[in-house]
C-alpha cells in the first residue's frame, strides 16, 4: 500500500522517472564480468554454488571467511544471496546479473519520488528530484558494475524503511513498526553503512515531535533504540571484524605519520565526494594510492573547499532548524490537545482558548487521530512542514555516508562512487526542494525554467550513457582511469593485454605502472607473466623476484617463479626450494584466500611432479601427504587429485596396498571421473591374479567417461598385455576418432594393426601420424619400419634418413639402415 494516495499524473511521474533509469542503462545489459566482479561472482562460491548455502552467513561478500586473517569484514549475506539466484536462473551469463542491476535502479528511482512526496511541497520539485536521481553519472559504478548490487538493494530497503515508518507515524500500529524493523534490517544485511536508516527513522519522528508529543512517539523512540543498540553490537562483537589493516595503497591517508595531515586530508574527503555530485565528468574505477593528494598544510586552497562544504551544511541546517521554531502555530494539533479539556469544562469549541486565535473552527464531536495537509500543488510534508525538507535532505545525505567518510573510523578507500548511491538521495532531495522554490516564486518564466532543467538531465544523461561504455570491459574501463589513478589503471590495463596475448602493449602499460609506483608488487608480477610468455625467463625471473620481495606473501609469485627456473636447465635445484616456499605460505593477511590456496595446491602439485621425475618417489609422496593436511579448505576435486597421484607414486614404489587405498579415495571424492578408474584399473592389473577384477574397472571408466580417449586408450593397453589384439583395436580405433589431432592416438592405432598383421592399413594410419607430426623423428622412424616390413625399401630409407635428419642420434633408424645395407646420407 503506498503511503500516500495518488492522482493519475503521480504515477505518470512514477513511470517516467523510473523509465529514465531504465533507458540509460540499456546499454550495459552487453557488458560483462569487470574489475571487482571477477572475485565477488566468478571465484566466489558462494555464489557458483561450490561451497553450500550456509557459507553465505559465514562468509564476507568475497567469499572470504569472516574469521580469515585477510577477510574483508564486508558481510552482505542478502547480496550474495541474489547473485546466487542469479547464477542458478542463468548460471555465469552476465547478462542476468545486470538486468537485475537495472531493474533495482529503477525501484529505487521510484522510491525517491515517493519519498519526495513525503518532504517536498511541489510536484515539480519531486518530478525533478526523481529525474535527478535516475539520470546521476555518479551512480554508473553502483548499476553499472555487478558488485555496486550491494549499494542499490541496501538504497531500495533504506528508502522502503522510511516510508514505512511515516506510514506508523501516523497509525503508531504495531505491524508498521515491525516492518519496518524487519526492513532496516534487510538494509542492514545488504550493506553495512545502512544500518543508519533507524537513525532517519529517530529523527524523522523527532522532528515532527517539535510540534506535537505523545506516549507513542516516545514508545516507538525506544524501539528504535534497542533495536539499533542490539544490530550494532552484533554486528561489531559477535561477528568477526578484518584482522588485518587495509593496506597503504588503499587508503594511504590512513597510514600517514603526520595527525595534522591525516585530520585536513580526512575532512576535506567529504567535500571531494560532494563534488562529484555536483559535477561528476571526472569518474574513475579506482581512487586509492596518489589520486587524491593529502592536504599536508593549513593553507591549501582544498582547505577552502571543506571549509565552504561544511559551512553550507550547517546553514542548510540552521535554516531549516529557524524554519521550524518560527512555522505558525499548526490549530490542528492545538485542536488535539484542547478539546478533550473544553469537554470537561462544558465548552464546544476551541474558537479562542487561553487567549489563541485558533481558525480550526472544530467542534466537540470531532476527535480527529491526526491531521495531514495536502498542498495544492500535489506535495505532501507528512512531518507537519516543509521546514524540516532541508533538515531531512541533509539527513539522507549525512547519515548514509558518515560510515564511509573515514572520519569515524578508517575504511579501505579514500573515495568510492558506488558509495554515493545513497547519499545522493538527499541531494537529490535538495536540489527539488530547492527547484520547487524557484517554481513557485518563478510563475512567468517557468519555461525557462524548465529549459535550464532539461539542459541538466541531458547532460547527466548523456555522461551516464558514455560512462556506461567504460564499464562494458576491463580494457575500456582501466584505460578510462589513466588520467585520475596512473599506477593502478596502468597495471590492470598490463594485465588484462597480458591475457589477451598483446605482450608488446602490456609490456609497455606495465613499465610504465611501476615507473610511477616502483613498490607495485602486482605490476612487476604481471611483467614477469609478460616475459614468461614470451619465453624470456630470465627477465621473468627477475620480475618474480622483486614482486616477492615486495609482498613475501604472494604464492603465486613462488609458483610462476618456480616454473620459470624450470625451463632455465641450470636452475632446477633451486625451483626445489622456491616451489616448497610458495607451498607452506600460510597467507596470514591476504585478501583473495581462494586464489592464494589455488597457488599454494599449484606448487604442492609442482613440486611433487619435480621430486618424481628425479625418482625421488618417497619424498614426492610426502609432499603430496602434506598438501592434504596443511591446504585450507581444498575442493572435492583437488583432494581427489592429490589421493590420485599419490596412487601413482605409491603403485611406482609397488606398495600394493596404500597404492589401492589412495585410489579409492579418489573414485569416492570423484565418482565421475573416468582417469581414476583406469588409474585403479592399471594398479590392479599389476597383479596377474586380480585382472579380471582389473577389467571391471576399466569398464566401469568407459562407462563414466564414454568420451574420454584416454578411458580407450588404456583399457585397449591392457587388453594388448592379454593379447587380445582384436577387442584392443577396436578401442584404438574409438579412442582415435574421440582425438582426431592426436599422434600417441593414430600411432597406437598403427601399432595394434601392425601386431594383427594387417600392414597396408598400419601404413596408412603410420602416415596420418606423420602428417599430424612431421617434425617427430620416431613418426619418420615408424613409418620406415612398416615400409621395410612390407618391402618397399626406397621409401623407408627416405623415411629412415628423414628421421636422421630430425634427430642425428636417433639409435633405431641407424640400425634399421644399416640392416639394409644402404649407405648413411653424408649430411647425417
Amino acid at each position: 500500500m503506498l503511503p500516500i494516495l495518488m492522482a493519475g499524473q503521480d504515477f505518470a511521474g512514477l513511470a517516467g522517472c523510473s523509465a529514465l533509469a531504465f533507458v540509460l542503462y540499456l546499454n550495459t545489459f552487453n557488458a560483462g564480468f569487470v574489475y571487482d566482479d571477477r572475485r565477488a561472482i566468478l571465484a566466489n562460491g558462494d555464489v557458483t554454488g561450490a561451497r553450500t548455502l550456509a557459507g553465505i552467513w559465514k562468509n564476507d561478500y568475497w567469499g572470504t571467511p569472516l574469521a580469515d586473517s585477510g577477510s574483508h569484514g564486508s558481510w552482505r549475506p542478502l547480496c550474495v544471496l541474489s547473485f546466487r539466484l542469479n547464477f542458478l536462473a542463468g548460471g555465469l551469463a552476465a547478462t542476468g546479473y545486470h538486468v537485475i542491476n537495472v531493474l533495482l535502479h529503477c525501484l529505487a528511482t521510484w522510491l525517491v519520488v515517493l519519498v519526495g512526496r513525503t518532504l517536498l511541497p511541489t510536484r515539480a520539485g519531486v518530478l525533478a528530484a526523481g529525474a535527478l536521481f535516475a539520470a546521476h553519472p555518479a551512480h554508473t559504478e553502483a548499476v553499472a558494475g555487478l558488485v555496486g548490487r550491494a549499494d542499490l538493494a541496501a538504497c531500495v530497503c533504506y528508502l522502503l524503511t522510511y516510508l514505512t515508518y511515516q506510514r506508523h507515524m501516523r497509525s503508531r500500529e504495531w505491524s508498521s513498526l515491525a516492518l519496518t524493523l524487519l526492513l532496516a534490517l534487510a538494509a542492514l544485511l545488504c550493506k553495512e553503512t545502512a544500518i543508519t536508516a533507524v537513525l532517519l527513522c529517530g529523527l524523522c519522528d523527532v522532528l515532527r515531535g517539535l510540534e506535537q508529543s505523545d506516549k507513542y512517539r516516545l514508545r516507538s523512540l525506544c524501539i528504535l533504540s534497542v533495536f539499533l543498540f542490539c544490530a550494532l553490537y552484533c554486528r561489531l562483537s559477535l561477528l568477526p571484524r578484518p584482522a588485518t589493516p587495509f593496506a597503504a595503497a588503499d587508503n594511504p591517508t590512513a597510514h600517514e605519520a603526520c595527525w595534522w595531515t591525516r585530520t585536513l586530508t580526512f575532512l576535506y574527503l567529504p567535500a571531494a565526494n560532494f563534488r562529484l555530485l555536483l559535477w561528476p565528468q571526472v569518474l574513475s574505477f579506482d581512487w586509492g594510492m596518489e589520486a587524491v593528494p593529502r592536504i599536508r598544510t593549513l593553507w591549501e586552497a582544498r582547505n577552502l573547499l571543506s571549509a565552504g562544504f561544511y559551512g553550507s551544511l550547517l546553514a542548510v541546517a540552521w535554516r531549516g532548524a529557524r524554519l521550524r521554531s518560527c512555522s505558525p502555530v499548526d490549530y490542528a494539533a492545538v485542536a488535539s490537545i484542547s478539546l478533550p479539556l473544553l469537554r470537561r469544562i462544558g465548552s464546544n469549541s476551541c474558537h479562542t482558548w487561553l487567549g489563541l486565535a485558533c481558525n480550526c473552527h472544530h467542534q466537540l464531536k470531532e476527535e480527529p487521530r491526526s491531521v495531514e495537509r495536502q498542498h495544492s500543488t500535489g506535495g505532501t510534508a507528512s512531518s507537519g512542514s516543509s521546514s524540516s525538507v532541508p533538515l531531512m535532505g541533509v539527513a539522507f545525505l549525512v547519515l548514509p555516508f558518515l560510515p564511509a567518510s573515514n572520519l569515524l573510523f578508517h575504511v579501505g578507500f579514500v573515495l568510492a562512487e558506488r558509495v554515493l548511491y545513497l547519499p545522493s538521495v538527499g541531494y537529490c532531495l535538495l536540489f527539488g526542494y530547492g527547484f520547487g522554490k524557484l517554481w513557485q516564486r518563478s510563475k512567468g518564466s517557468r519555461m525557462l525554467l524548465l529549459c535550464c532543467l532539461g539542459v541538466l538531465l541531458g547532460a547527466f544523461s548523456l555522461r551516464t550513457v558514455r560512462r556506461n561504455l567504460d564499464w562494458r570491459d576491463e580494457e575500456q574501463l582501466y584505460r578510462s582511469a589513466i588520467p585520475v589513478n596512473p599506477p593502478k589503471a596502468l597495471a590492470n590495463l598490463g594485465s588484462v593485454l597480458s591475457a589477451h596475448g598483446r605482450y608488446e602493449e602490456a609490456k609497455v602499460a606495465l613499465t610504465a605502472a611501476i615507473a610511477h609506483r616502483p613498490h607495485m608488487a602486482d605490476a612487476h608480477f604481471n611483467l614477469g607473466v609478460v616475459h614468461q610468455k614470451q619465453l624470456n625467463f630470465s627477465s621473468a625471473v627477475s620480475s618474480y623476484r622483486r614482486a616477492i620481495g615486495l609482498r613475501p606473501q604472494l604464492a603465486v609469485a613462488f609458483l610462476n617463479l618456480g616454473t620459470s627456473l624450470l625451463s632455465l636447465d641450470s636452475q632446477h635445484g633451486e625451483a626445489d626450494s622456491v616451489f616448497r616456499s610458495g607451498a607452506r605460505l600460510q597467507g596470514h593477511g591476504v585478501r583473495d584466500r581462494v586464489a592464494h590456496e589455488e597457488a599454494r595446491y599449484a606448487c604442492y602439485l609442482q613440486l611433487g611432479s619435480l621430486y618424481r621425475s628425479r625418482n625421488r618417489l618417497q619424498e614426492a609422496a610426502a609432499v603430496l601427504t602434506e598438501a592434504l593436511e596443511a591446504l585450507f579448505r581444498p575442493r572435492q576435486e583437488q583432494r581427489a587429485t592429490l589421493h590420485f597421484r599419490l596412487g601413482e607414486i605409491y603403485a611406482e614404489m609397488q606398495q600394493w596396498e596404500e597404492a589401492e587405498r589412495q585410489q579409492r579415495l579418489a573414485m569416492q571424492l570423484q565418482p565421475q571421473h573416468g582417469a581414476a578408474y583406469v588409474t585403479f584399473g592399471q594398479t590392479l592389473a599389476r597383479n596377474s591374479s586380480r585382472h579380471a577384477e582389473a577389467e571391471l574397472w576399466f569398464k566401469r571408466a568407459l562407462q563414466t567417461a564414454p568420451l574420454e580417449p584416454s578411458s580407450h586408450h588404456y583399457y585397449a593397453d591392457f587388453l594388448e598385455q592379454q593379447d587380445r589384439y582384436q577387442e584392443a583395436l577396436s578401442l584404438r580405433l574409438r579412442a582415435a576418432a574421440l582425438a582426431p589431432k592426436d599422434y600417441a592416438l593414430h600411432s597406437a592405432v598403427a601399432d595394434a594393426l601392425r601386431l594383427l598383421n594387417r600392414l597396408v592399413e598400419a601404413e596408412l594410419w603410420y602416415r596420418k601420424a606423420v602428417a599430424l607430426q612431421p617434425l617427430a623423428a620416431h613418426a619418420h622412424a615408424n613409418l620406415g619400419a612398416i615400409l621395410q616390413m612390407r618391402g618397399i625399401r626406397q621409401e623407408a630409407v627416405d623415411s629412415y634418413r628423414r628421421a636422421l635428419q630430425l634427430q642425428p642420434g636417433h639409435a633405431t633408424s641407424r640400425a634399421n639402415l644399416a640392416r639394409m645395407k644402404a649407405a648413411l646420407d653424408t649430411n647425417t
